[in-house]
Order: structure tokens, then C-alpha cells, then sequence
């Protein structure tokens, strides 16, 4: 057990040392928090996470590299804060190949990389700080690839929601109308 009689001035030296280390390193990750704040990704997650449940088919290039049909569930993976769309799985790790979606704090936005090869070096294909732009890329990108002898827009239970949505507003603007005309018929007639 350590007294105060085995402090000797080396050890003082130390720790003075520590807590002025242990004070700038706090000052730099407050500075570091204050410059980076957190990119906000749930918008993009929760796209991945509704599409995903989805059957929706995207052509691939499989494992004996001929094209393929792949639904996006086996093609689409998201975990914490990044997701990863495989295009192309093969035995030959020269023929692998995915986009990876991330939050980058440095850039402060969202990018967009696509990695390819054995050992894939990342080729930035996007970037912005806008999770809706963000949307808009992947959509383009899954809409050159969907497979449309397999998906059926009419089976994907969000579209379903999607229309019945879609008709509520538009009959609740209908009537929204009726109302004012019939407002509008019953004022001049007094």
C-alpha cells in the first residue's frame, strides 16, 4: 500500500504532467464535438430498413459471375450507422463489389463510396449533407437495376400504403373544395 512518503518529486512531475495531458486532451474532443456534430443519418436508415422488407428484385452478377436476379433483402446490408448494397459476389474477390453508405463526421455528409476488387480501395461516387439527395442517388442507382419480370409494383404492401395514402389526401382535398363552393354558392344567394 502507497503512503504520501513515496510521492517523491518524479512521481509529482508525473501526474502534474497527466492532468495537463488529461486537460488538453478534454479540450480537444470538446473542440473536436463543437466542430463535428453528429450527421444525421436516420432518414437514410429508415429508407433502407422499409425497402428491405420489400419484394423487390435487382439484377446482380452472382457467384459463377453471370448476371442474376437477387432480391434486395440478400443484397442490402445495414448495420449501425452504415449500409452496403452488393451488385456483385463472386468466389473471384476481383469481382466483388458493393456501395457503402455512411455518415462521415471529418466531411461533415453523407458519402456515398463504391468498393470493387480484392483489395477495393474506396471511389467516391456522392456525397451531401442532405439525407434526402442522399435517397434520390440510391433510388436512381436501384431503378437502372430493379428487375421488373420479377417485381410487381402492385405486390409491395408500402405501396399499397403508399396509394391508399396517396387517395386520402387527395379525397380529403376533394372535399376540402366541395366545401368552399358550397361555402362560396351559399353567401352570394342571401
Amino acid at each position: 500500500m502507497a503512503t504520501k512518503q513515496d510521492i517523491t518529486p518524479a512521481l509529482k512531475h508525473f501526474f502534474n504532467s497527466l492532468e495537463r495531458r488529461q486537460q488538453a486532451v478534454h479540450n480537444a474532443n470538446a473542440l473536436k464535438r463543437d466542430r463535428f456534430k453528429e450527421v444525421e443519418f436516420s432518414e437514410v436508415e429508415q429508407f433502407f430498413r422499409a425497402v428491405r422488407t420489400q419484394n423487390i428484385f435487382i439484377h446482380t452478377v452472382g457467384l459463377n459471375s453471370k448476371a442474376e436476379s437477387t432480391i434486395l433483402n440478400k443484397a442490402l446490408y445495414s448495420m449501425g450507422r452504415v449500409a452496403r448494397i452488393y451488385y456483385s459476389s463472386s468466389f473471384d474477390d476481383r469481382k466483388n463489389g458493393f456501395l457503402v453508405i455512411f455518415p462521415d463526421q471529418e466531411l461533415q455528409t453523407i458519402v456515398i463510396e463504391r468498393m470493387h476488387g480484392l483489395r477495393p480501395t474506396p471511389e467516391m461516387l456522392y456525397h451531401s449533407p442532405d439525407q434526402l439527395k442522399i435517397v434520390k442517388y440510391i433510388t436512381r442507382w436501384l431503378l437502372r437495376r430493379i428487375d421488373w419480370k420479377k417485381t410487381k409494383l402492385n405486390n409491395l404492401e408500402l405501396y399499397r400504403l403508399f396509394v391508399e395514402a396517396r387517395n386520402e389526401e387527395h379525397e380529403r382535398q376533394l372535399q376540402e373544395q366541395i366545401e368552399a363552393m358550397a361555402q362560396d354558392a351559399v353567401i352570394p344567394g342571401r
